[in-house]
Order: structure tokens, then sequence, then C-alpha cells
């Protein structure tokens, strides 16, 4: 398929309404420090009220902090790479000389506009259009856009392959946490799902008077009712990533597809359910479990789903994103 061809086949929508998003950066700072308040009372409760003063067998008590410590570990290590992992931003190629620059903020014209992006985008991989079929360009951060790219008005910056913002990481979900994005949410269902077994268990104890009361009742009945709240809604938004994953669709492009009226048999990114995985996670099954940056690509080029090469020739196996651009 000629670059042309593609160019009328791959449209996304740009309209953005404007707003203050002064809320969302506010609830950012916040919400991160909640969420690791909550993670060490949960961890309280679990390991000092349940396993230290209510477990009485070794073995029961042993086995328990075992799981629960890998679980948790790997949880708040996949968090923590979300938060921590810088978004992505174009390089410096999708900028405009400074030449063309200056005559795109000199002059008004669409169509001359639209000729000095093109120009631009002449040698670039850029086969995304705006719904009138023009040349994508974000005029905050004076650059093109490459495809599956798009301006986060909270971070206020153009991010490779934006999934999302998400507030209660103070980040935005794009190519360079989106695997460990990925992870967080599997690892912490994971861990809600076994510690809401286990609380069940003994609170049923306790309920039945087959453990006499104690300080430790009240913690492991709430430490219950949180968990097991946590472990739906995880488990919800598991399987809606999951589905978006496997179809290799971001959020971003679902809604927009939504909007727009588009079915994800338009889809053009989709290279079938493996390597669609193998793009997340990369081609070294070691590394699929653990935050480490395995994900295939360079962020601003993706291999087609009518591409006869394997993904390999496609995506080239990308180093970190932090030590890239």
């Amino acid at each position: 398929m000629s670059k042309e061809e593609k160019d009328t086949k791959i449209t996304i929508n740009e309209t953005e309404e404007e707003k203050d998003y002064s809320g969302e950066r506010k609830a950012g700072r916040v919400l991160p420090i909640f969420i690791i308040g909550l993670l060490a009372t949960c961890y309280y409760i679990f390991v000092v009220e349940l396993c230290i003063f209510t477990v009485q067998l070794l073995e029961a008590k042993v086995t328990f902090l075992v799981i629960f410590h890998l679980l948790f570990l790997l949880c708040v290590w996949c968090y923590l790479r979300t938060v921590m992992m810088p978004p992505v931003v174009p390089p410096e190629k999708f900028r405009p000389s400074e030449s063309d620059k200056q005559l795109y903020l000199s002059d008004e014209r669409p169509q001359v506009l639209q000729e000095i992006l093109i120009r631009t985008a002449k040698d670039l991989p850029i086969y995304t259009k705006d719904p009138k079929g023009d040349v994508r360009y974000c005029a905050t951060c004076q650059m093109l856009k490459p495809d599956r790219c798009h301006h986060c008005p909270v971070c206020n910056v153009c991010i490779l392959k934006l999934d999302h913002h998400c507030v209660f990481l103070n980040n935005c979900v794009g190519f360079s946490n989106y695997k460990f994005f990925l992870l967080c949410l599997t690892y912490a269902m994971l861990l809600c799902i076994f510690t809401s077994a286990v609380s069940l268990h003994f609170s049923i104890l306790f309920w039945t008077h087959q453990l006499p009361n104690s300080p430790s009742k009240v913690p492991i009945i709430v430490l219950f009712c949180l968990t097991t709240i946590f472990s739906i809604i995880l488990f919800l938004f598991c399987l809606g990533q999951s589905e978006l994953a496997l179809t290799n669709v971001t959020s971003r492009e679902e809604n927009d597809n939504i909007a727009d009226d588009t079915t994800e048999e338009n889809n053009p990114y989709n290279l079938g359910f493996s390597k669609n995985l193998r793009e997340v996670f990369g081609n070294e099954k070691k590394y699929w479990f653990l935050p480490i940056f395995s994900s295939l690509g360079d962020g601003f080029s993706f291999p087609m789903g009518e591409a006869t090469e394997d993904i390999e020739k496609n995506a080239a196996f990308a180093k970190p994103p932090n030590e890239g651009i």
C-alpha cells in the first residue's frame, strides 16, 4: 500500500474543547499520595493484624506472607515505574525548520499553511490525517504530530502513542510506560483478589465465633471490604485494557472511534493478537512479566495490518525511551 493510499484511509479526530485543566493537575499531585497511603494501610493490616496477630498455623502464616509480598512488591514496582517514567515526546525531526516555522507563523491562509506542513512531512513516516485530510500539527509544541501521537492538555506536551492521562499516576500513559501500566493493573488486581480471599476466610471465622473477638477483627473486615471493591474495579479495568491491547488500540483511539462511529475493522494497526502483544511486551518472554522496558518500535512509526514482513522488520527493538529521545 502506498503512502498516498494510507493517507486517505487513516484519519483522526483532533477537535478538543478548550477547558481549564488545573483541577486535573491538582488531583494528580494528591491522588498518588492517596494510593501510596492506601497500599501502606492494606500492607499493615494484612501483615501485622492478620498474619502476625490472627493466623495461628506457622505454615499458613509463611505461605500468606510469601505470596502477599511477591504480589505487593511487583505491584509497587510496576506502579512506581509507571509514575516515574517520563512521557516520550516526538523527536526533533518532526519539528519544522526555523525558516518553515517563520513562514507558518507569518501566514494565515490555510492552503499555504498546509503546503508548508506537507513539505515538512514529505520524508517523515506520517500517515495519520485530521478529519479534513490535513497534516496534523500542534501549534502549542510547534511540531508535526507522528502517527498515534496526541497533545496532552494536562501535561501540555505532545506524547508518542498517547493512551490517556491518569490522575492516579500524575502522568500520561503512552509508548514509554504502557507495558508498565498493564502490568500494574494486573498485579494490583491479583493482589486485591488474594487479599480479599484471605481476609474473607478470617472474617467468616470471626463472624461464626470460631475465632475469639480481638482488636484485629474490625481492621480485617475493613480490609476485606476494601480489597473486594478494588478487585471488581480492577478486574473491569483489566478486561477493558486487555481488549484494547489485543486489538492494538489506545484508549484515545477508542474514544475517537466511538465519536466518529468508526468500526474496529478500520484499525490499520491491528496485526493480530500475537503480534499486538509482542508490540507491547517485546519478543523476549523473560521480560514480559517484569517492569523492564521491552516494547517494540520507536513510538512514532508503526507496522500496518497489511504489512507482509514480520513485526521485527517493521518495528525495531527500541532502547528505553528515557535513554533515547
